[in-house]
């Protein structure tokens, strides 16, 4: 009989011990999901948009929200584009966009490093150039990107295809891509 409170004894601290260090590593591995960032970077024009607008720049702000259970979050993201002059008229194109963008990180084995992620989604697209009417128009983009964790921060880097849908039947849709590099905090 003392054998077996003894064992019993033993197996409950052994149980005990391989949970509080298991909850331990999972407490460890759980993370703030929610991160605020910024970026800059190249804005490159593509197809007719080309046509008037030049390589510009952008910069802008970001607040993502990543799943602790699965791979996939949402990001907002508000970012100021200004191109480069390429027409005669003395325009410099930009935009303000604000987008909702899904985020889809791979699944990745510890330790790691590098983790990339695909990104897409949709939003408005304000396009405003000196002389030319502004207007707002819906749009589309989709890319990829990786995320490197640093200490306290993660760096990113990504580049991505933007559609705004803001011609009418039979003229070809703006385009960009920009590429950006930026900093994420938790």
């Amino acid at each position: 009989m003392k054998r077996n409170a003894r064992w019993t004894r033993l197996s409950l601290i052994g149980a005990a011990s391989v949970f509080a260090f298991s909850s331990v590593g999972l407490a460890q591995n759980l993370r703030n999901p929610i991160s605020f960032g910024v970026v800059a970077g190249a804005s490159i024009p593509l197809g007719d948009f080309a046509d008037f607008a030049g390589t510009g720049w952008h910069a802008g702000g970001l607040l993502q929200w990543d799943s602790p259970t699965i791979p996939v979050g949402f990001r907002v993201d508000g970012v100021y584009h200004k191109f480069g002059e390429k027409d005669e008229n003395g325009a410099y194109p930009s935009w303000i966009v604000g987008t909702l963008d899904a985020v889809w990180t791979f699944s990745m084995t510890q330790p790691h490093t590098v983790r990339p992620y695909l990104i897409g989604g949709g939003g408005a697209y304000n396009q405003r150039c000196d002389g030319c009417p502004t207007q707002t128009n819906f749009g589309i983009n989709a890319g990829a990107g990786i995320t490197v964790p640093l200490s306290g921060f993660s760096t990113i880097i990504e580049a991505r295809l933007n559609l705004v849908f803001d011609s009418d039947v039979g003229t070809s849709n703006s385009t960009m891509i920009p590429i950006s590099v930026g900093l994420l905090f938790r």
